[in-house]
Protein backbone atom coordinates (compact mmCIF):
# COMPACT_ATOMS: atom_id res chain seq x y z
CA UNK A 1 0.00 0.00 0.00
CA UNK A 2 2.67 2.57 1.05
CA UNK A 3 4.52 2.39 -1.88
CA UNK A 4 1.48 1.76 -4.33
CA UNK A 5 0.50 5.28 -6.80
CA UNK A 6 -1.94 5.57 -5.31
CA UNK A 7 -0.44 6.26 -1.45
CA UNK A 8 2.28 8.51 -3.08
CA UNK A 9 -0.38 10.66 -4.73
CA UNK A 10 -2.69 10.78 -2.27
CA UNK A 11 -3.24 13.90 0.36
CA UNK A 12 -2.71 11.44 3.09
CA UNK A 13 1.17 10.70 1.94
CA UNK A 14 1.77 14.48 2.50
CA UNK A 15 0.71 14.85 5.87
CA UNK A 16 2.79 14.68 8.96
CA UNK A 17 1.31 11.60 10.08
CA UNK A 18 1.27 10.32 6.99
CA UNK A 19 4.83 10.66 6.65
CA UNK A 20 5.59 9.17 10.29
CA UNK A 21 3.76 6.10 9.91
CA UNK A 22 5.26 5.11 6.31
CA UNK A 23 8.69 5.82 7.56
CA UNK A 24 7.82 3.34 10.09
CA UNK A 25 6.44 0.58 7.90
CA UNK A 26 9.38 1.01 5.32
CA UNK A 27 12.49 2.06 7.27
CA UNK A 28 11.71 0.37 11.08
CA UNK A 29 12.69 -2.74 11.00
CA UNK A 30 12.30 -3.42 14.65
CA UNK A 31 8.70 -2.63 14.12
CA UNK A 32 8.15 -5.68 12.07
CA UNK A 33 10.33 -7.64 14.30
CA UNK A 34 7.54 -7.02 17.00
CA UNK A 35 4.43 -7.33 14.61
CA UNK A 36 6.11 -11.15 14.22
CA UNK A 37 6.26 -11.31 17.84
CA UNK A 38 2.57 -10.24 18.44
CA UNK A 39 1.38 -12.87 14.86
CA UNK A 40 3.22 -15.52 16.61
CA UNK A 41 0.98 -14.94 20.18
CA UNK A 42 -2.24 -13.82 18.71
CA UNK A 43 -2.57 -16.03 16.25
CA UNK A 44 -3.24 -19.25 18.35
CA UNK A 45 -5.29 -17.33 20.55
CA UNK A 46 -7.49 -16.07 17.80
CA UNK A 47 -8.18 -19.83 16.44
CA UNK A 48 -9.33 -20.89 20.20
CA UNK A 49 -11.46 -17.33 20.46
CA UNK A 50 -12.83 -18.52 16.81
CA UNK A 51 -13.69 -21.95 18.39
CA UNK A 52 -15.63 -20.62 21.47
CA UNK A 53 -17.34 -18.28 19.10
CA UNK A 54 -19.09 -21.29 17.07
CA UNK A 55 -22.83 -21.72 16.87
CA UNK A 56 -23.25 -24.08 14.71
CA UNK A 57 -21.06 -26.81 16.01
CA UNK A 58 -20.94 -28.03 19.82
CA UNK A 59 -17.25 -27.13 21.02
CA UNK A 60 -17.10 -27.46 25.07
CA UNK A 61 -16.00 -31.09 24.10
CA UNK A 62 -13.17 -29.85 22.39
CA UNK A 63 -12.45 -26.42 24.28
CA UNK A 64 -10.13 -27.84 27.30
CA UNK A 65 -7.80 -29.48 24.35
CA UNK A 66 -7.82 -26.00 22.30
CA UNK A 67 -6.49 -24.00 24.96
CA UNK A 68 -3.78 -26.52 25.56
CA UNK A 69 -2.91 -26.55 22.02
CA UNK A 70 -2.88 -22.79 21.67
CA UNK A 71 -0.19 -22.65 24.55
CA UNK A 72 1.48 -25.43 22.64
CA UNK A 73 2.33 -23.53 19.51
CA UNK A 74 2.63 -20.22 21.19
CA UNK A 75 5.56 -22.12 22.81
CA UNK A 76 6.89 -23.83 19.56
CA UNK A 77 6.18 -20.38 17.54
CA UNK A 78 9.14 -18.81 19.90
CA UNK A 79 11.30 -22.11 19.09
CA UNK A 80 10.50 -23.21 22.65
CA UNK A 81 12.97 -21.03 24.66
CA UNK A 82 11.52 -20.65 27.56
CA UNK A 83 12.48 -16.81 28.57
CA UNK A 84 10.59 -16.11 25.04
CA UNK A 85 7.52 -17.33 25.27
CA UNK A 86 7.31 -17.78 29.17
CA UNK A 87 5.78 -14.33 30.08
CA UNK A 88 2.97 -14.68 27.77
CA UNK A 89 1.85 -17.92 29.06
CA UNK A 90 2.08 -16.79 32.37
CA UNK A 91 -0.49 -14.12 31.56
CA UNK A 92 -2.65 -16.84 29.84
CA UNK A 93 -2.55 -18.81 32.57
CA UNK A 94 -3.43 -16.20 35.15
CA UNK A 95 -6.16 -15.01 33.23
CA UNK A 96 -7.29 -18.40 33.08
CA UNK A 97 -7.01 -19.57 36.27
CA UNK A 98 -8.19 -16.22 38.23
CA UNK A 99 -11.36 -15.12 35.63
CA UNK A 100 -12.16 -18.36 33.17
CA UNK A 101 -11.40 -21.24 34.93
CA UNK A 102 -14.28 -24.11 34.89
CA UNK A 103 -14.24 -27.39 35.12
CA UNK A 104 -16.89 -27.85 32.48
CA UNK A 105 -14.17 -27.58 29.84
CA UNK A 106 -11.91 -30.49 31.32
CA UNK A 107 -15.00 -32.42 31.63
CA UNK A 108 -16.13 -31.72 28.10
CA UNK A 109 -12.41 -32.81 27.09
CA UNK A 110 -12.89 -36.00 29.51
CA UNK A 111 -16.33 -37.20 27.57
CA UNK A 112 -15.05 -36.70 24.33
CA UNK A 113 -14.00 -39.65 22.75
CA UNK A 114 -12.53 -37.77 19.83
CA UNK A 115 -9.86 -36.63 22.25
CA UNK A 116 -9.66 -38.76 25.37
CA UNK A 117 -8.45 -41.94 23.27
CA UNK A 118 -6.16 -40.45 21.26
CA UNK A 119 -2.72 -42.04 21.77
CA UNK A 120 -0.80 -38.71 21.88
CA UNK A 121 -3.72 -37.42 24.68
CA UNK A 122 -1.69 -37.28 28.07
CA UNK A 123 -3.95 -34.95 30.39
CA UNK A 124 -5.92 -38.29 31.22
CA UNK A 125 -5.11 -37.22 35.17
CA UNK A 126 -5.92 -33.40 35.02
CA UNK A 127 -9.01 -33.47 32.90
CA UNK A 128 -10.62 -36.64 35.34
CA UNK A 129 -10.22 -33.87 38.13
CA UNK A 130 -12.41 -31.66 36.22
CA UNK A 131 -14.93 -34.74 35.51
CA UNK A 132 -15.28 -35.09 39.07
CA UNK A 133 -15.72 -31.75 39.93
CA UNK A 134 -18.65 -31.19 37.72
CA UNK A 135 -20.40 -33.97 38.59
CA UNK A 136 -20.22 -33.37 42.26
CA UNK A 137 -21.77 -29.80 41.30
CA UNK A 138 -24.64 -30.86 38.16
CA UNK A 139 -25.51 -34.13 40.36
CA UNK A 140 -26.32 -33.35 43.77
CA UNK A 141 -27.39 -36.76 44.60
CA UNK A 142 -24.78 -38.86 46.17
CA UNK A 143 -26.38 -42.27 45.00
CA UNK A 144 -26.90 -41.18 41.49
CA UNK A 145 -22.66 -39.95 41.92
CA UNK A 146 -21.82 -43.24 42.68
CA UNK A 147 -23.75 -44.63 39.61
CA UNK A 148 -22.01 -42.46 37.43
CA UNK A 149 -19.23 -43.69 39.13
CA UNK A 150 -19.34 -47.15 38.49
CA UNK A 151 -19.92 -46.65 34.68
CA UNK A 152 -17.15 -44.27 34.00
CA UNK A 153 -15.16 -47.34 34.53
CA UNK A 154 -16.48 -48.87 31.35
CA UNK A 155 -16.14 -45.97 29.10
CA UNK A 156 -12.34 -45.41 30.44
CA UNK A 157 -11.40 -48.91 29.65
CA UNK A 158 -13.83 -49.32 26.77
CA UNK A 159 -15.82 -52.13 27.02
CA UNK A 160 -19.98 -53.30 25.93
CA UNK A 161 -20.74 -50.77 23.83
CA UNK A 162 -18.21 -48.54 24.34
CA UNK A 163 -15.83 -50.89 22.69
CA UNK A 164 -17.44 -52.30 19.65
CA UNK A 165 -15.25 -51.62 16.32
CA UNK A 166 -18.25 -49.31 15.11
CA UNK A 167 -17.87 -47.02 18.00
CA UNK A 168 -13.69 -46.61 17.88
CA UNK A 169 -13.95 -46.05 14.24
CA UNK A 170 -16.69 -43.46 14.80
CA UNK A 171 -14.92 -41.86 17.93
CA UNK A 172 -13.83 -38.71 15.37
CA UNK A 173 -16.79 -38.70 12.98
CA UNK A 174 -19.31 -38.26 14.96
CA UNK A 175 -19.82 -35.20 17.35
CA UNK A 176 -19.60 -36.25 21.05
CA UNK A 177 -23.18 -35.58 21.61
CA UNK A 178 -24.03 -38.00 18.34
CA UNK A 179 -21.48 -40.57 20.10
CA UNK A 180 -23.04 -40.93 23.29
CA UNK A 181 -26.72 -40.97 21.98
CA UNK A 182 -25.56 -43.93 19.86
CA UNK A 183 -22.78 -45.70 21.95
CA UNK A 184 -23.63 -44.78 25.21
CA UNK A 185 -26.74 -47.18 26.03
CA UNK A 186 -24.55 -49.57 28.47
CA UNK A 187 -24.29 -46.83 31.35
CA UNK A 188 -27.53 -44.29 30.64
CA UNK A 189 -26.40 -42.11 33.43
CA UNK A 190 -23.54 -42.03 32.55
CA UNK A 191 -25.06 -41.02 28.93
CA UNK A 192 -27.19 -38.43 30.01
CA UNK A 193 -24.20 -36.75 32.11
CA UNK A 194 -22.02 -36.94 29.25
CA UNK A 195 -24.97 -35.28 27.02
CA UNK A 196 -25.21 -32.71 29.55
CA UNK A 197 -21.93 -31.24 29.83
CA UNK A 198 -21.53 -31.83 25.96
CA UNK A 199 -24.69 -29.99 24.83
CA UNK A 200 -23.12 -26.57 27.39
CA UNK A 201 -22.74 -23.49 25.47
CA UNK A 202 -19.20 -21.64 25.17
CA UNK A 203 -20.75 -18.93 22.95
CA UNK A 204 -22.48 -15.72 24.54
CA UNK A 205 -24.50 -15.14 21.13
CA UNK A 206 -27.28 -17.67 22.06
CA UNK A 207 -27.74 -15.41 25.31
CA UNK A 208 -28.01 -12.21 23.23
CA UNK A 209 -30.39 -13.88 20.96
CA UNK A 210 -32.84 -14.09 24.01
CA UNK A 211 -33.07 -10.23 24.45
CA UNK A 212 -35.15 -10.32 21.16
CA UNK A 213 -37.29 -12.43 22.60
CA UNK A 214 -37.45 -10.79 25.77
CA UNK A 215 -38.36 -7.78 23.77
CA UNK A 216 -41.26 -9.88 21.66
CA UNK A 217 -42.51 -11.41 24.30
CA UNK A 218 -42.71 -8.52 26.64
CA UNK A 219 -44.90 -6.17 24.89
CA UNK A 220 -47.28 -3.41 26.36
CA UNK A 221 -50.04 -6.16 25.61
CA UNK A 222 -48.18 -8.71 27.73
CA UNK A 223 -46.14 -6.54 30.24
CA UNK A 224 -47.97 -8.21 33.07
CA UNK A 225 -46.54 -11.65 32.88
CA UNK A 226 -45.52 -13.18 36.25
CA UNK A 227 -41.52 -13.72 35.90
CA UNK A 228 -41.50 -17.19 35.87
CA UNK A 229 -44.12 -17.18 33.12
CA UNK A 230 -41.92 -14.90 30.85
CA UNK A 231 -38.58 -17.28 31.48
CA UNK A 232 -40.64 -20.49 31.19
CA UNK A 233 -42.02 -18.87 27.34
CA UNK A 234 -38.40 -17.23 26.33
CA UNK A 235 -37.00 -20.78 26.83
CA UNK A 236 -39.42 -22.55 25.13
CA UNK A 237 -38.87 -20.56 22.35
CA UNK A 238 -35.58 -20.77 21.97
CA UNK A 239 -35.33 -24.49 22.87
CA UNK A 240 -37.66 -25.16 19.54
CA UNK A 241 -35.25 -23.06 17.71
CA UNK A 242 -32.20 -25.24 18.91
CA UNK A 243 -34.22 -28.24 17.85
CA UNK A 244 -35.05 -27.41 14.50
CA UNK A 245 -31.34 -26.31 13.75
CA UNK A 246 -30.40 -30.19 15.62
CA UNK A 247 -32.63 -31.68 12.71
CA UNK A 248 -29.27 -30.62 10.65
CA UNK A 249 -25.94 -33.31 10.85
CA UNK A 250 -23.27 -31.50 12.14
CA UNK A 251 -19.76 -32.59 11.69
CA UNK A 252 -17.54 -32.45 14.57
CA UNK A 253 -15.04 -30.27 15.17
CA UNK A 254 -11.48 -30.11 13.51
CA UNK A 255 -8.70 -28.07 16.15
CA UNK A 256 -6.01 -27.86 13.16
CA UNK A 257 -8.26 -26.65 10.81
CA UNK A 258 -9.74 -23.45 12.55
CA UNK A 259 -10.81 -20.90 10.24
CA UNK A 260 -9.90 -17.36 11.65
CA UNK A 261 -11.42 -15.47 9.53
CA UNK A 262 -14.64 -16.61 8.59
CA UNK A 263 -17.33 -14.71 9.35
CA UNK A 264 -14.99 -12.26 10.99
CA UNK A 265 -13.64 -10.29 8.25
CA UNK A 266 -16.85 -9.52 6.59
CA UNK A 267 -16.17 -5.05 5.71
CA UNK A 268 -14.22 -3.73 2.97
CA UNK A 269 -11.23 -1.91 3.92
CA UNK A 270 -11.91 1.91 3.79
CA UNK A 271 -8.26 3.27 4.45
CA UNK A 272 -8.98 5.55 1.28
CA UNK A 273 -12.01 7.18 0.00
CA UNK A 274 -12.73 5.06 -3.08
CA UNK A 275 -14.98 7.76 -4.72
CA UNK A 276 -11.62 9.80 -5.75
CA UNK A 277 -9.34 6.89 -6.23
CA UNK A 278 -9.57 3.90 -7.97
CA UNK A 279 -7.66 1.43 -6.18
CA UNK A 280 -6.64 -1.84 -7.74
CA UNK A 281 -4.67 -3.27 -4.18
CA UNK A 282 -4.47 -6.95 -6.36
CA UNK A 283 -2.11 -4.60 -8.94
CA UNK A 284 0.30 -3.47 -6.13
CA UNK A 285 4.24 -4.62 -5.86
CA UNK A 286 5.12 -6.60 -2.96
CA UNK A 287 6.38 -3.82 -0.37
CA UNK A 288 9.18 -3.84 2.11
CA UNK A 289 7.19 -4.75 4.98
CA UNK A 290 6.14 -8.16 3.63
CA UNK A 291 9.86 -9.15 2.54
CA UNK A 292 10.67 -8.73 5.68
CA UNK A 293 7.80 -10.61 7.31
CA UNK A 294 8.49 -13.32 4.70
CA UNK A 295 11.91 -13.66 6.12
CA UNK A 296 11.10 -14.78 9.58
CA UNK A 297 14.65 -16.95 9.66
CA UNK A 298 16.69 -13.43 9.13
CA UNK A 299 15.63 -12.87 13.25
CA UNK A 300 18.02 -15.12 15.33
CA UNK A 301 17.47 -15.59 19.08
CA UNK A 302 20.05 -16.97 21.06
CA UNK A 303 20.08 -18.17 24.40
CA UNK A 304 21.51 -15.26 26.23
CA UNK A 305 19.15 -12.82 24.03
CA UNK A 306 16.80 -10.97 25.96
CA UNK A 307 13.20 -11.72 25.34
CA UNK A 308 11.39 -9.49 22.54
CA UNK A 309 9.41 -7.45 24.85
CA UNK A 310 11.68 -6.65 27.63
CA UNK A 311 10.16 -6.27 30.98
CA UNK A 312 11.48 -3.37 33.26
CA UNK A 313 14.78 -5.19 34.73
CA UNK A 314 15.89 -8.45 35.47
CA UNK A 315 14.65 -9.09 38.50
CA UNK A 316 11.07 -8.61 37.27
CA UNK A 317 11.70 -11.44 34.52
CA UNK A 318 12.78 -14.34 36.68
CA UNK A 319 10.22 -15.11 39.80
CA UNK A 320 10.89 -17.94 42.49
CA UNK A 321 7.96 -19.30 43.98
CA UNK A 322 6.99 -21.89 46.69
CA UNK A 323 9.74 -25.07 46.90
CA UNK A 324 12.63 -22.68 44.41
CA UNK A 325 10.30 -23.23 41.50
CA UNK A 326 11.26 -20.76 39.07
CA UNK A 327 9.90 -18.65 35.99
CA UNK A 328 10.18 -15.68 33.56
CA UNK A 329 7.10 -13.08 33.18
CA UNK A 330 4.22 -11.86 36.06
CA UNK A 331 4.63 -14.40 39.01
CA UNK A 332 2.20 -16.75 39.65
CA UNK A 333 0.78 -15.08 42.56
CA UNK A 334 0.03 -11.45 40.97
CA UNK A 335 -2.66 -10.36 38.94
CA UNK A 336 -1.62 -9.54 35.56
CA UNK A 337 -3.47 -6.93 34.92
CA UNK A 338 -2.81 -4.70 37.94
CA UNK A 339 0.92 -6.03 37.86
CA UNK A 340 1.08 -4.22 34.40
CA UNK A 341 -0.36 -1.28 35.50
CA UNK A 342 2.43 -1.40 38.44
CA UNK A 343 5.37 -2.30 36.57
Amino acid sequence: MFTSDAWVGSRYARSNVGKEICEIILEDKEFWSNCIVVVKISEPLVRMLRLVDNEEKPSMGYLYEAIDKAKETIKKNFNNRLSHYMPYVNVIDARLDKQLYSPLPAAGCFLNPGIYFKPSFNKQTTVMRGLLNTLTTLIPDEDKQDLISSQLEEYKKATGTFGMSLAIRQREKLTPVAWWDQFGTDAPELQKFAIRVLSQCTSATGCERNWSAFDFIHSKRRNKLEHERLNALVFVRYNLKLRERGKEAMDPLSLDNIDILADWVAEEPTLLDKDDYDVDWAAIDESLPNQILDDTDSIVYDEEDVPQVPLENESEQLWTGVGGVTGYGIPPDEDPYNYVQDH
